[in-house]
């Protein structure tokens, strides 16, 4: 492979991995999928160039200073410790960050996207995009794939989604990074991981833990009493399931309007066949 690695993953006795694999973001989208088809996930290391980081920080830092830890208005009440009573959770990126604009609309993960999910649909969505930062004393989060937000589809499925948690500070054990079963996308879905299964995305800010959403994860326990781990989350899903987030509600058309074309399409106003038209046509009159 032409992967340009941080590091090589190293494999002990049990065969189990005793780290993550980690790639470079230049890393060509057919490699990527190599190691994620092998895996279920890799660390990519420059995921944010240096100016990318700095500004999504700045672009979000009137949001978290506005928002309380926990949920606001839960569908269910699993979810309430499940998404964490100490953490802060705010979707809609595309409305606060412009800097989120491109990348949806190019970067590493456009093209495994490109890669992963276009030979199962006509185009994809991005599913959700969530800045996620945990606070001093939170609990480690339920480990789940995240697939099963959509439970009604059965065995054997097609490759649905792709995700990603960037770091935008450093992720430490201690502060929460993110817990991650290599191998678990292969598992039958009762399988249970065990401890030793277990790893941590331990990375730098500006990198990111890449993984499909049949890998099992979870956010990390915070146990420091001065830090939040921040992070973002966002994935892309087959156009042809709805998707977690409405962002039809979380991002206002007028600043979808002012969007390049791309970064509108991966919004949702790009009919996937006769999938969420308008007016029976395509919704992109909406914007024009």
């Amino acid at each position: 492979m032409d992967c340009a690695y941080w590091g090589q993953s190293k494999t002990g006795e049990d065969g189990m991995k005793n780290e993550l694999e980690r790639i470079d973001s230049s890393t060509s989208a057919k490699d990527m999928a190599v190691v994620l088809r092998r895996d279920g996930a890799a660390i990519v290391t420059n995921a944010l160039s240096a100016q990318q980081l700095v500004s999504i920080n700045h672009e979000l830092d009137v949001a978290i200073a506005e928002t309380a830890p926990g949920l606001r208005n839960p569908t269910n009440d699993f979810f309430v410790e499940f998404y964490g009573k100490r953490t802060i959770r705010i979707d809609g990126l595309p409305a606060k960050s412009r800097t989120f604009w491109t990348i949806l609309e190019s970067s590493f993960m456009t093209r495994i996207a490109d890669e992963l999910l276009l030979p199962n649909c006509d185009d994809y969505l991005l599913n959700t995009g969530q800045l996620i930062q945990i606070g001093p004393g939170e609990n480690a989060q339920l480990l789940h794939r995240d697939e099963d937000a959509w439970p009604h589809l059965k065995p054997p499925k097609p490759q649905l989604q792709v995700e990603a948690m960037f770091a935008l500070t450093d992720f430490t054990v201690e502060n929460g990074a993110t817990q991650v079963v290599p191998g678990s996308h292969l598992w039958d879905p009762e399988r249970v991981a065990q401890p030793h299964e277990i790893k941590r995305a331990e990375m730098l800010a500006g990198s990111a833990l890449l993984y499909l959403g049949t890998t099992m994860h979870g956010g990390g326990a915070n146990t420091t009493t001065d830090q939040w781990r921040r992070g973002m989350f966002f994935g892309f899903v087959v156009g042809w399931l709805r998707t977690e987030e409405n962002t039809f509600l979380t991002v206002p058309i007028e600043t979808v309007r002012a969007m390049p074309k791309r970064v509108q399409e991966v919004l949702g106003y790009k009919a996937h066949g006769g999938i969420g038209v308008v007016d029976v046509g395509s919704p992109m009159a909406l914007l024009t």
